[in-house]
Formats: C-alpha cells, sequence, structure tokens
C-alpha cells in the first residue's frame, strides 16, 4: 500500500445492476454495477482470458461517475463506441431518466450531462403535444434496448400501479433525424398485452393478440404523474429484454419484488404489436432456475469473454441482508441467436469479499498479542438461508506480516453476541469498541447497538495477554444515547480514566466523561444532562434533506497530545476535525473542521464507520471503512500518525456567496470554483424537505424563490466533484 487515498484492500457486498462497459479503453468489456443500497458505482476490471469470468475491482473509474440515486443503465446510445448513462432523477426532484454521454479522457471513461429543451434536463416524453418526463417509478428497472430494430434506443417500463408495461418508442428515426437523438413517444401502455394481478406468481397473458387481457381489450390511459406507491400492487418490477429465438422481436424477463423467480415471456407477436403469449415462471426452468428471495433483476451481457451473451441475476431490493454475495451467473452455451443459459454459480464476483448482510461496524484490536492488528466487525442485520435474522459480531485475525497484512475470519459469532437478540426486536446492530475503561492496562470491550444501549465486557488478561473477556453485561448503566449507539474509548480529559465518545442515529455525537475512578469505571446516565455533552465540537453529520446523520466517531491523539476527530456518516463521506479541549465540555462550541470530505471525496456507500491503525509499518495510518452495504473496505489514509493530513491531489473549490440575504423573489448565487462549470442545485426547507432543484446557469447567477414560504432554507449546490450548502431566509 502507498499513502495515496485510496488504495483498496478488499471490497464487500454485493452490486445488483450490470453492464458491460470499457472502462479503460483497451477494447475490452468490463464490468459496472451500480449498488442501490449506497448508490454505489461499482467498477471491476477484466481480467479473465477467453471463456474466463474474471475480475478486478478497480474503485479509481468509479471516480469519474456523476452521483446517482436508485439505479442507472449503461448504453451507447450515439454510437460512438462509449457507453452513455442513463439514470433516475427522482433525487433532482423528478422521476424520469438523465442522460450522460460517455467518452474518454486519458483511456479513462468520463460522462458529461445531455441538456434537453425543458425546465429538467430529463428525456422528453410527448403527451397530447405537450412535453413531459418518461415516468418510470424509482423503485422499478426499466429496460433500455432497440425494441423496433431501428437502430435507436427505446424503453420498456411498468406504468403506474405496475400492472402493465408501457412501451415508450424513440421516434427520431421516424421524424427524421439521427438514431443518436431521444425523441420518445407512448407506443402502448400494456406492451405484450399482459397485465400483473397483486401477489401473482405469473404473468395473466391475453389470448387475443391485438388487445390487452384484463379488462378484455383494455386500454390504460397515458400517464399524467408519477405515483411512487404503488397502491399495494407490487412495489417494484425488473424488465430485462432479449431475443431468444432470432425472429426479431424481444422476450422479456420480469423480476417481481414478492416473487423469488424470474418469469420469461415468449413474444409471440413482433415489435409494432408484441404480444406475449408463452411463459416460464421458474426460468431457466430446463436447468437450476433463479431463486432470489425478494426482487430479482436479470442482466444479459457477455460475462465470460467468449463473444456470446449470458445471463446475470441478482437483486435489486435496497437496505436488505437477503442479498449476501448473491450473483447469479448462467453461461450461453449456444449463440447469441439462440442462446441457452447453463447455471454456474450464484457466487460470482464473490471471492475475497467480506459480506455480513447489512451494517459493517469494524473495530482495529490485537486479539491475540501477536504485535499485528486484527478487527471485529458488528452487523446490523443478516439472514441465514432459512431466513433467520442474525446480528452479532465477526473477529477477522490478521494472517500477515508487519509490512503486509491478510486477514481471515476466524470467529463468526464472537463471543456469542447473536444470544442477546431479542426476538420480539429489530436485529441489533452491535458496533464494538475497544480500550482500557478499568485502568489495568489491557482493553475492554464496549458494543453499541440499535437502541443507543450498551454491552460491556472486562478484559481479565491483563496487559501483554490476547483478550479474555469476562462475563458479557447487557444494557451497562442504564446509559442510551438515542438509537444506533457507536462508541470510540478514549481518554479526552487527561485525567487518566477513559471515556467514551459516541455516534448516534441523529448525526451529533455524545461526550460522555468517565466519573468513576480506577478500576470502577462510571458514566452519568444521561447524555443531555453535566458532565455529559451531547452536542460535542458541534458537529453534525445529517445533511439537508435528511432527518438522520449516522455519526460513528475515532479519536486520534498525535504524539504531543493533540486530538483529531474522525467520523463517518449516512452519506458516507468522512469528516475530519482537531479537537479544540477548551470546547469539549461546552454545549455547541465548535472543533476546527479539517476536511468535510477526507481523502478527496472517498465515499464507500451509506452510514460508514471508519477504524484507523497501523498496518504496514509506515508513517501514515491504514483506515478500515464499514458501510451500510454489509462490508468494508481497505484503505491507507492520507492521515500521518501525528495526527496531520497530507496533502493529496486537490479537488474542485468551491467559493460561494449569496445575496441578498434575506431575500425576496430571487436569490443571486456567486460562485467562484476551480472546477467543473456545470452546476446543479437543490433546495431544502428547515424540515429537510425537497422544495426546489434545477441547474443553475452559472453566468445568469439567479434562482427564483418567489414561490417559497417565508422562512429558513438550505442551498446545496454540487458543481463538478465539489459540494457546498448555504443557508439562506426567504421574507
Amino acid at each position: 500500500m502507498t499513502p495515496n487515498w485510496p488504495t483498496p484492500g478488499w471490497a464487500a457486498s454485493t452490486p445488483r445492476r450490470w453492464s458491460a462497459v470499457d472502462l479503460n479503453n483497451d477494447g475490452k468489456q468490463d464490468l459496472y454495477a451500480f449498488d442501490r443500497n449506497g448508490d454505489k458505482h461499482v467498477t471491476l476490471l477484466n481480467v479473465g482470458g477467453f471463456g474466463e469470468a474474471k475480475y478486478e475491482y478497480a474503485p479509481q473509474y468509479a471516480a469519474n461517475f456523476p452521483p446517482c440515486r436508485f439505479y442507472t443503465l449503461l448504453r451507447d446510445y450515439n454510437h460512438d463506441g462509449a457507453m452513455d448513462l442513463f439514470a433516475c432523477s427522482l433525487d433532482e426532484g423528478l422521476a424520469g431518466l438523465k442522460v450522460f454521454t460517455g467518452s474518454y479522457e486519458n483511456n479513462q471513461l468520463v460522462f458529461d450531462r445531455v441538456s434537453f429543451p425543458w425546465i429538467f434536463d430529463v428525456i422528453l416524453l410527448e403527451v397530447a403535444g405537450a412535453p413531459t418526463q418518461l415516468p418510470i417509478n424509482s423503485s422499478d428497472y426499466p429496460a433500455i434496448d432497440d425494441m423496433d430494430g431501428d437502430g435507436d434506443l427505446d424503453v420498456l417500463a411498468p406504468g403506474i400501479g405496475g400492472s402493465t408495461v408501457y412501451y415508450y418508442q424513440n421516434t427520431a428515426i421516424e421524424q427524421g433525424f439521427t438514431d443518436d437523438t431521444l425523441l420518445f413517444q407512448i407506443n402502448e401502455s400494456c406492451w405484450g398485452h399482459f397485465w400483473v394481478t397483486a401477489f401473482a406468481e405469473s404473468l395473466t397473458m391475453s389470448n387475443d393478440s391485438t388487445c390487452c387481457v384484463f379488462p378484455p381489450c383494455f386500454q390504460p390511459d397515458p400517464p399524467t404523474e408519477v405515483a411512487e406507491d404503488r397502491g399495494g400492487v407490487h412495489g417494484g418490477a425488473t424488465l430485462c429484454t432479449f431475443d431468444e429465438d432470432n425472429d426479431g422481436d424481444k422476450e422479456l424477463l420480469y423480476g417481481d419484488l414478492i416473487y423469488p423467480s424470474l418469469i420469461r415471456g415468449t413474444n409471440c407477436g413482433w415489435w409494432q404489436n408484441a404480444w406475449i403469449c408463452e411463459q416460464d415462471t421458474t426460468f431457466p426452468s430446463y436447468d437450476v432456475h433463479v431463486d432470489i428471495p425478494f426482487f430479482p433483476a436479470s442482466f444479459y451481457l457477455d460475462v465470460d469473454n467468449d463473444g456470446k451473451k449470458d445471463l446475470l441475476a441478482s437483486p435489486n431490493i435496497p437496505n436488505g441482508a437477503l442479498d449476501k454475495n448473491v450473483v447469479w451467473f448462467y453461461k450461453n452455451t449456444q449463440s447469441n441467436e439462440f442462446p441457452v443459459f447453463d447455471f454456474k454459480t450464484d457466487l460470482l464476483i464473490a471471492d475475497g469479499v467480506i459480506d455480513h448482510g447489512s451494517g459493517a461496524n469494524p473495530a482495529f484490536v490485537d486479539f491475540d498479542a501477536d504485535g499485528l492488528l486484527d478487527f471485529v466487525m458488528g452487523n446490523e442485520l443478516g439472514y441465514q438461508p432459512d431466513l433467520v435474522v442474525e446480528s452479532g459480531l465477526f473477529l477477522y485475525k490478521n494472517v500477515g506480516t508487519s509490512t503486509d497484512p491478510a486477514f481471515e475470519l476466524v470467529d463468526s459469532d464472537w463471543l456469542g453476541f447473536s444470544l442477546f437478540i431479542d426476538p420480539n426486536l429489530q436485529p441489533s446492530a452491535y458496533a464494538p469498541a475497544f480500550g482500557d475503561l478499568d485502568g489495568d492496562g489491557d482493553d475492554d470491550l464496549v458494543v453499541g447497538d440499535r437502541y443507543g444501549r450498551f454491552f460491556y465486557a472486562e478484559n481479565i488478561a491483563g496487559s501483554g495477554n490476547p483478550l479474555n473477556y469476562g462475563p458479557i453485561i447487557p444494557y451497562w448503566q442504564g446509559i442510551s444515547v438515542g438509537q444506533f449507539s457507536t462508541p470510540f474509548i478514549h481518554d479526552m480529559n487527561k485525567d487518566g480514566l477513559s471515556d467514551l465518545i459516541v455516534g448516534e442515529r441523529n448525526g451529533t455525537i455524545n461526550y460522555l466523561p468517565n466519573i468513576g475512578t480506577v478500576g470502577n469505571p462510571d458514566f452519568h446516565t444521561d447524555p443531555g444532562e453535566a458532565p455529559n455533552n451531547e452536542y460535542f465540537g458541534a458537529i453534525s453529520t445529517q445533511q439537508p434533506g435528511y432527518t438522520t446523520g449516522y455519526s460513528a466517531p475515532v479519536i486520534i491523539e498525535a504524539p504531543d497530545g493533540t486530538m483529531y476527530l474522525a467520523t463517518g456518516s449516512q452519506l458516507g463521506y468522512l469528516e475530519y476535525y482537531k479537537v479544540l479541549p477548551e470546547n469539549m465540555n461546552v454545549f455547541g462550541a465548535p472543533f476546527e473542521l479539517l476536511d468535510e470530505q477526507l481523502g478527496g471525496g472517498l465515499r464507500e456507500g451509506w452510514n460508514t464507520r471508519p477504524t484507523f491503525g497501523d498496518l504496514n509499518g509506515d508513517d501514515f495510518l491504514d483506515c478500515i471503512v464499514g458501510n451500510q452495504r454489509g462490508g468494508v473496505a481497505l484503505f491507507s489514509s492520507p492521515v500521518v500518525k501525528d495526527g496531520s493530513v497530507a496533502a493529496h491531489e486537490a479537488r474542485p473549490t468551491i467559493g460561494v456567496e449569496l445575496y441578498p440575504n434575506p431575500t425576496g423573489d430571487l436569490l443571486f448565487v456567486d460562485i467562484k470554483t476551480t472546477g467543473s462549470q456545470a452546476c446543479q442545485y437543490r433546495i431544502f426547507n428547515a424540515l429537510g424537505q425537497l422544495v426546489g432543484s434545477g441547474n443553475l446557469d452559472i453566468s445568469d447567477k439567479k434562482i427564483d424563490v418567489a414561490d417559497l414560504h417565508q422562512g429558513l432554507y438550505f442551498l446545496e449546490l454540487v458543481v463538478g466533484e465539489g459540494r457546498v450548502t448555504k443557508r439562506f431566509v426567504k421574507k
């Protein structure tokens, strides 16, 4: 490893939405996936030979992708040899499709936003002569494919309520434009003439090739608005199209939120009149069929470098743990004209991956006293094959050397913490911390949980010996800090007693000084009463638009006694502060913010938790970062052992002034930036609700806020890779 950030040691969690893409312009198709549990771009380089599915994690290419949420697809719509990016636009306030064109710079795939002649930069749909957006629910996964064989890309997507599939035809060619144009109209509102009945395990097909099945020859009205709540029908659907019988029309693979198998619908019509007349409800029934407990999604692409498109299937549900290391791989053993899929594995891209369901809270400790740092990871929840939910602690031993760490799992239920799960409550979301609380020279254990409480175990081994814990004390001292307590142990006030620094769900950090004695740690149970400070350093990882922050603090102390605080956050960035001792006991007194995105904007997904330690004997602290996706990633950090942060490659800086403030109808925005000039903005009210969004013309520098009610607002600006939030008041 090197001190450059980031240098990944391993990646974790199972990405869900797969596309083939040439990331480094070497003519070889790599893999890209978007993990909606954390809104994380995942890039993997193809290192396999002919007939070999072999990929290496390459996060440096993910940094070139724009921020996205909910779903993405890579398709080369303009036929220039570089994949373009289609993404859900709901994060900008409108459920539709935004587009980024891909190109190569220094042999890396990069993207530029496509502009459309409307108030939102999204693909337009013409309805009754007026423009609107393609109304695609954020919970669905559409198919983008050439459905009519004219060379441009069309869209299939579930309609409102999810009972039918809409065919949005790209009419660029029909209108005399080139096939790299995006002009859409509704071709069919019941594509394939089938109906999806609530809680059914099959499609209701029509026996009439000319009309929708239910009600007879019923054609739903074109959608006029997007309903995110599907009214209890299904809650989501995934679509994938391919030509299975070489007849020029497309078959459909349908995945549903409540059904574990893929449904293959055979198209007996043609492109202008699709008719699903046969179905395989456990596809592929001629082999091991897909069996993913919730919301399977399918992807048709060449995975093993033999020129034939294979089939991948993986979960599409966010914030779930049933997807541990699940990527089903079916090899195409015949041809692209008549594909036949042979099941190979349900653990593709799983070697060396740490994934324990949802949530990952790591902490370094040398458990066997061999001089090498090991680590313990707590998870939020995981599912066993019988769907039993479990939380626990996982012990990983460092089996490497003092300069080359390597880890292996040696205990999947360390200290038996799974026994403390209350079957009547949600899983525990364990977060371990190690430190000498009783002053005897060895590391004791404190574990936070979902309900803000603590478990405590005294280390009775003595200094320099392998860990040996006495009885585990649940709900220790009656302390509760809200929800998702994430502790760290350190002597903050230099009185010889180790204190507790605790993160929590709302994003603030609690300081609980030890008021006991050596051998008898004791804490005041109410975080809101002195000597405790529940707004330590005035730190809050909560961001505009969110009501939670999921702080996860770590203290780093330099040899001269200067203390620094790093914390994970809900959005995933690591924040870094210098602790000001005079402000530790003062509610709301701030620490010095050194970096709001430590490591040049490193982001491992939602709800990150870092732990720091020297793994390779250099001058830099290494860092393991846990994330909500259920795993961890290892980096060599820019933090020097003295707590300072080494210089890293400069990222775009944003200087912003708002005027007048308070304002009336117009808010002027003066932006000075070293980065890109493309700017997106979002406005949130004081409750964190999104009340406005759009693109800001930096040359114009004004936003119309006339429709806002009087009060306090937050303006979030994204310029290139930079992001800044400013407050303003509407009169």
